[in-house]
Formats: structure tokens, sequence, C-alpha cells
């Protein structure tokens, strides 16, 4: 991760500008001498007044955050008028780039990046790998029977298709996984046939990857349908627990340092999350309790932001699926027409092939745009320099992968 950040320049500048933002309103308010009178808990537990005059670094921190992100929890307040002009550019910066660089951060630490092949996917890739067979041209019977081995859940998932009864392929299943090496070979080999007899993809003699991904993916247990649903809401489940364990620090700040109840150290930290800042620390004389809200405050709120956007992501999830799907069933508009045009006269004739009618689907839908379809085609040219049509694998797959496809065909004995 520290690699990652310092070979990125653009997290650099973002995090550069993040501290920038902060330090200046801190330096200024602080300067510009700022004064306030507060309230403050005496240890009788009564409110007494007490001025502050001018503010420490602390509180100049304090108000820094909570004015630049709009919280307002109104604690302090500005005594003079340069101070209360600087706030308006200091708030218009931290509600725009400085919240979307922090937020960014957040996405960063929180979200993981998606991947077009699935967990089960690259598993059974590499499976296929350690046989030297190709799974997407498709496999043989025997090397089937091998990841079969390997990997037993391609084996649960064939039985459960081919014995739909629920009793049934439970019982062959807890066969299957007692059997010793030896004889499970010879259970798998017997899967093998009946599938070859019943199942339409099979009789061939060889499966497509694709085909044994919907097997898996349709007949699986209910335990791996499970996981699966969680790894692909993990981004979700990872930033809503994120969330949670935050505000729970906040409600335990506001329990244990200001003797608040339950309920209200939780009203305090949600609502300083949201920027609503209807409950404040009941004192700022202290620097610890006004350091911490700002701390706690320019990460948390970014985290609540995020929270927010992808329970909305997960809610409008189902209906974006359908309208891709309306989308691709809709004929093509007049403009739409004309680009399709342009695409088929670009080599001679007017048939549009798989990658042109692919370029032109993504565009629909909102997918890529056209620069940066122009960047792939750029740099797909840059490789091509004999203008064939057609680049070397050696041109952009990292050696050591490029050696396993090159890796000669190993049989697998019956």
């Amino acid at each position: 991760m520290a690699r990652f950040f310092i070979a990125d320049r653009g997290l650099l500048i973002a995090a550069a500008a993040v501290a920038a933002w902060v330090l200046t309103g801190t330096v200024f308010y602080w300067a510009i001498g700022n004064c306030s009178e507060v309230d403050r808990m005496n240890a009788d537990g009564d409110v007494e007044k007490h001025v502050i005059c001018p503010w420490r670094l602390s509180h100049a921190f304090y108000y820094s955050v909570q004015t630049g992100m709009s919280i307002g929890f109104g604690l302090l307040s500005e005594s003079k008028k340069a101070s209360e002009l600087y706030s308006c550019f200091h708030i218009l910066a931290g509600s725009s780039f400085i919240g979307g660089a922090l937020s960014f951060f957040v996405a960063l630490m929180l979200t993981k990046q998606s991947d077009f092949l699935t967990r089960s996917e690259r598993r059974m890739i590499k499976a296929c790998a350690s046989l030297h067979a190709d799974a997407y041209h498709g496999l043989e019977m025997n090397e089937i029977r091998e990841i079969m081995i390997m990997h037993p859940q391609y084996a649960n998932a064939l039985i459960r298709k081919l014995h739909p009864d629920a009793a049934e392929a439970s019982k062959l299943i807890t066969e299957y996984q007692k059997a010793q090496d030896n004889d499970r070979r010879k259970v798998a080999t017997d899967i093998l046939h009946e599938a070859c007899e019943k199942l339409e993809c099979f009789k061939d003699g060889k499966v497509k990857l694709q085909d044994l991904r919907e097997i898996d993916e349709d007949h699986a247990g209910m335990f791996r349908k499970l996981v699966r649903l969680l790894r692909r809401k993990s981004n979700f489940i990872r930033i809503f627990c994120a969330w949670v364990a935050w505000v729970t620090v906040g409600a335990l700040f506001s329990c244990l340092a200001d003797d608040n109840d339950a309920i209200t150290s939780i009203y305090f930290a949600i609502a300083a999350l949201s920027t609503a800042g209807i409950v404040a620390t009941k004192t700022v004389a202290g620097d610890a309790h006004v350091i911490f809200v700002g701390f706690y405050c320019l990460i948390g709120v970014p985290l609540y932001a995020m929270m927010l956007g992808s329970f909305a992501n997960l809610l409008t999830e189902h209906y974006i699926e359908k309208k891709t799907t309306q989308k691709l069933n809709e004929n093509l508009t007049e403009a739409e027409t004309a680009f399709l045009a342009h695409l088929a006269g670009t080599d001679g004739n007017d048939e549009v092939n798989l990658a042109e009618y692919t370029e032109l689907q993504l565009l629909r839908l909102g997918i890529v745009d056209r620069d940066t379809l122009h960047q792939i085609k750029s740099q797909f040219s840059k490789m091509d320099n004999e203008a064939k049509g057609k680049v070397k694998m050696r041109d952009f797959v990292h050696a050591q992968h490029l050696r396993s496809l090159e890796a000669p065909g190993a049989a697998v004995q019956d």
C-alpha cells in the first residue's frame, strides 16, 4: 500500500491539497486572534462561562475542520470580520474538491478493485494451468476429472445438476467426499460418463470453462452461494462495518469524555458524521477534546458519504441491470445508426464484426466513452508496428504468465 501511494502522483497531490487546506485554516484561525466565550463544566458538574482569547492551535484546528466541512457545532464563534470572510472560501473548498479528495482516500483504503474474472474462474484457470490445459478452448474428460478431484465443489455442482432430488444428490456428494483418492477418481469417472449421456454440453467430449462455471454457479450449495454473495457485496460490507466502528468510537468518546448517556452519545456520533452538528462536545477548553473531534470528523464525514453512496448503489443495482437489458434491446437512434455506419465503413464493407458491435453497445450503455476507446486503440496501434491488426502476446503479457501458456501439454492418464 505504501508503494502504491508513493507511485501515484495524483494521490500525493490530493494528500497535499487536504493537508494544505487543514493547515492553512488552522494557522489562519490561530493567527487572526479570534476570541470566544464558551461553557465549561467544573469539578462539581456545574456549567460556567469560560473565555478563550485568543484561540489556541487546538481550537483553530477544531474550527478549521468543523467549519470547512459545514458541521457547525456552534461552541466556538468567530470574533473577527476577516476570519468570517476567510471562512467563506474555506467552506467552499471543504465542501468541493477537499471533500472529494477525502472520500477518495477512504475509498482507496476500504474498497477492493473489481476483477473481470470471478474467484472461481481464477481458481479454475490456475488448476487448468497445472494440467497444461486450455479451459477456454475446451477441457477433455480426463482433465475435468482431475479438476473435480482437486476442487470437489465442481463435482458437487455436477452431481446436483444430474440429480435434481436434493436427498439423492446429498447422499452422492457425501459418498464422493468420503471416498479415498483412488476411489474418488473412479466415482468422478462415473459422474462424467453420466454427464456425457444426460448433458448437452458434455456430449462432444469437451467442455468449455463457461459451461463449467455456469454449472458451478447454478448448482452450488447454499453455503457456497452465500459466500459468493458476500464476496460480491464485499465493498459495501467493508464500508458499512468501518462506518459502524467509527460511530462506535465517537459514541464511546461522547460517553466517556462528556459523560453522556448511550442515546445521546450515539446521537453525537451520527450528527457529527452527517454534518448535522446538533450535539457538540460539552467543552472545548481542553485540547484533547477538540483535537479528537477534529480528526474524528475529518475521517468520519467522507466515510459517512461513502456509506450512503454504496448503500444507494446496492438499492439501485437491480434497476440498473434491468435498464441495461432494456437499452441493449432498444432500436438504434438515428445518430447511433450513423455512427454504426461509420464503424462498418472503415473496413470497406457494410458488415459489422464483433469488435465493432461491442464498441457500439459499450458506448450506448455509457460504460466507456469515446476518449477511453481512442486511448485503447492508440495503445494497440503503438504495439502493432507492422499494421497487421494483430500484436504479439509478449508485447503486453507478463513473461512468467506467457511461459505458463507456452508450456507443452501434458496428457492425464486414465
